[in-house]
């Protein structure tokens, strides 16, 4: 793997970051306004697109890590890429 492989996947896996921090930001908790209670709001069509664009969105940050973690050679990089595709397949089961 060449230098300039290196610097793009390092790239790749820092985008899959903040993609990841922006969706986690979306869901949080402890904002304002309840999750469960603007669900309640919705009919099922709204319900099912919800859902969809969520599965949709960590399958993208999924297939960036997995990209970044099958070309990375520094160990302790992909143990940290690796921690980060298990919690993204666990919020994928969630989803």
């Amino acid at each position: 793997v060449t230098a300039m492989a290196n610097v793009s996947f390092d790239l790749q896996w820092k985008e899959a970051m903040v993609e990841l921090l922006d969706q986690l930001e979306l869901l949080d908790p402890t904002s304002n306004q309840s999750l469960s209670t603007t669900l309640l709001a919705q009919d099922n069509a709204e319900k099912f697109q919800h859902f969809a664009t969520l599965y949709i969105r960590y399958l993208q940050i999924f297939r960036k890590l997995e990209e970044s973690y099958d070309q990375m050679v520094h160990p302790q990089k992909r143990r940290d890429i690796k921690k980060a595709l298990v919690s993204v397949i666990g919020r994928v089961l969630e989803v």
